[in-house]
């Protein structure tokens, strides 16, 4: 597997590895200071983001949903014991407000309808929210400076959303809150909170 979610939590190249570990870092941090008990992982694939938080957030209880079954079935071999079930961002499996987090971390950049996937995320959550997208124009000039996606400018086949930081946060703006915004180059981290 050359692309994709498991490839790049799983590469070995050491400064790959270190922005995710920065990344995860993050995530965790932002979750644990959130004080939430239950967190829905909304494009969770194979649960790397996850079990991060799993293992450094004392007493969180998390439950992931992805598209991507072969994803899902990965994750489960890799993290026993999470629990991940297969479903649609934009059209979640869930009753209103029955988590009090929704992660959704690398994945509105790949919905068209980005606005949709943030109504159904609103829609579970009992408040929180923590969503991630990578930070523009810098992601893409970082694949170029890799030689990744040269011949589409860096940018990720699979991506049909970009966004600067005032990008994210201005469409953000319209539909929640934003408590904290922070880079961990090469990617954008949000906290916010419903209306």
């Amino acid at each position: 597997m050359r692309h994709g979610n498991y490839q790049k939590y799983t590469h070995p190249n050491p400064l790959q590895q270190r922005l995710i570990r920065s990344f995860l870092s993050t995530v965790a941090d932002m979750v644990e200071r959130s004080s939430v008990r239950t967190v829905l992982d909304v494009g969770c694939a194979e649960g790397f983001v996850s079990q991060h938080v799993r293992r450094y957030v004392d007493g969180v209880i998390l439950f992931g949903v992805d598209l991507d079954v072969k994803a899902l079935a990965r994750g489960r071999v890799l993290h026993p014991g999470l629990r991940m079930v297969v479903g649609d961002a934009l059209n979640l499996p869930m009753g209103n407000g029955c988590v009090d987090m929704v992660m959704c971390t690398e994945v509105l950049e790949h919905i068209p309808t980005p606005e949709r996937a943030l109504a159904e995320l609103t829609r579970v959550t009992r408040g929180h929210l923590l969503l991630s997208v990578p930070w523009e124009p810098w992601f893409r000039l970082a694949n170029l400076a890799r030689l990744k996606n040269i011949s589409r400018l860096g940018n990720d086949p699979e991506h049909v959303n970009h966004w600067t930081a005032r990008g994210f946060r201005r469409f953000l703006h319209q539909y929640v809150e934003v408590i904290e915004h922070h880079i961990t180059f090469p990617w954008q981290i949000i906290l916010a909170h419903t209306r």
